[in-house]
């Protein structure tokens, strides 16, 4: 029997685990996995406040989504991303032509666009377009991601061929060029390819992000399997290894290197990269830290996370070894109405600003709260589906008669 007397836990959480106070498995891990004041001094935390920009904002008729990595060039911004003609609305893949698009990046060219402050952009035209017909790539590319290397610029992309095909099915394309206003000279052919027919990326291999670490060119990219059944692992992400921009590409023995997530972000943090890892996954809504690239741990986890994100960092190919964070960038967020069945498919995105406290260089402890509240607005809002539909309530009446009981003891 332990006789042993124990305090109560203090007020003020000591600095160190304290050994003379009763700790629960929940207070072990608050000193193990996390640290005594919280949020509030953990570097790898933080809420996202989002901004209108202009130039490539909401327009009607356009789909602009999926930015990459922004990068500074003699005091001007850059950003790439995925932008289609949204006049003809995505008809599925029953309904898809020549010219009608099945999804809302099918049917797309890679553009750009350039900034003074990140706020305000001008949309600068196509950087790499649609292949001639009959070639690789010839029916859309979508979500690209920027490398910059050795005076170089490249752009990796999902290059889809001839009209689309069931599941997505998709390899990483990508271009060169010697500005980044190019002109930009294709690779005509996938520099990560699929995996196999029963492989986790057999599918796909999609929103490539390249980052420079450990003298190598490191590919992070989203697979998905050809089976889309409940039992599938429908999202994670791997990494592919380079030693030049061109390839070989070699996928990691260890991908997938994340068991959660929907698109990739990542940035140099300190020795290592950390990654925003969201939507996706019972490792959701994260941020997760690697010190070698291919082993994440979930550092914290947060609310309302950007879609799609594309950060600026300034060292995101320096690979000097102490990463700086982030405190800003471009996601996209997407409108459409889900109350008439046959609109469902009437997507298109546009392009937004999220800014952080993801950094070594800036403090924003405005930005390092928690317990967020959302309004009515927010909590209702249809078109996320956050409310319930006349239907869903109907169902829900309908199964509730049948299991709830009278409280026991009553």
């Amino acid at each position: 029997m332990n006789n042993k007397t124990y305090k109560p836990f203090p007020a003020i959480p000591p600095e160190d685990k304290p050994t003379d106070v009763r700790l629960s498995d929940a207070m072990q891990r608050l000193y193990d996995c996390w640290s005594p004041p919280g949020d509030a001094t953990n570097e790898l935390y933080s809420n996202f406040r989002y901004s209108r920009v202009t130039g490539i904002g909401n327009e009607v008729n356009v789909s602009r989504r999926d930015p990459t990595t922004i990068i500074n060039v003699d005091g001007t911004y850059y950003v790439w991303y995925t932008r289609r003609d949204n006049s003809i609305p995505p008809a599925g893949l029953e309904g898809q032509t020549d010219t009608i698009p099945a999804v809302d990046w099918d049917l797309a060219d890679i553009c750009y666009a350039t900034s003074q402050n990140g706020f305000d952009w001008i949309e600068q035209g196509v950087a790499v377009s649609r292949a001639p017909k009959g070639e690789y790539g010839d029916r859309s590319l979508s979500t690209p991601g920027i490398l910059v290397y050795e005076n170089k610029y490249y752009l990796y992309f999902q290059s889809f061929t001839k009209l689309w095909e069931p599941h997505d099915c998709v390899t990483v394309g990508m271009a060169w060029s010697d500005s980044p206003d190019g002109p930009w000279h294709r690779h005509d052919q996938p520099v990560i390819s699929r995996g196999g027919a029963d492989d986790w990326d057999g599918c796909a291999t999609h929103d490539p992000h390249p980052i420079v670490f450990d003298d190598k060119i490191l590919i992070y990219y989203k697979g998905s399997p050809v089976d889309k059944s409940k039992r599938a692992f429908l999202r994670a992400q791997g990494v592919a290894i380079a030693d030049k921009p061109t390839g070989p590409f070699i996928k990691s023995e260890f991908n997938p290197i994340t068991n959660s997530g929907h698109e990739t972000c990542l940035f140099p943090f300190r020795d290592g990269i950390a990654s925003i890892i969201s939507l996706d996954g019972p490792e959701k809504n994260t941020i997760q830290f690697s010190q070698d690239g291919i082993n994440f741990e979930v550092k914290s986890h947060i609310v309302m996370p950007p879609v799609a994100p594309g950060a600026f960092a300034h060292d995101m190919f320096a690979d000097n070894g102490d990463g700086r964070g982030i405190t800003w960038g471009l996601c996209h967020i997407r409108t459409r109405s889900l109350e008439v069945p046959h609109e469902r498919n009437e997507v298109r995105c546009f392009l937004a600003r999220f800014d952080c406290d993801l950094s070594l260089d800036l403090s924003r402890p405005e930005l390092k709260g928690s317990n967020l509240r959302f309004t009515e607005a927010t909590h209702l809002d249809t078109e996320a589906r956050m409310e319930l539909s006349a239907d869903e309530k109907r169902t829900i009446l309908e199964k509730q008669a049948s299991i709830d009981r009278p409280t026991i003891g009553t």
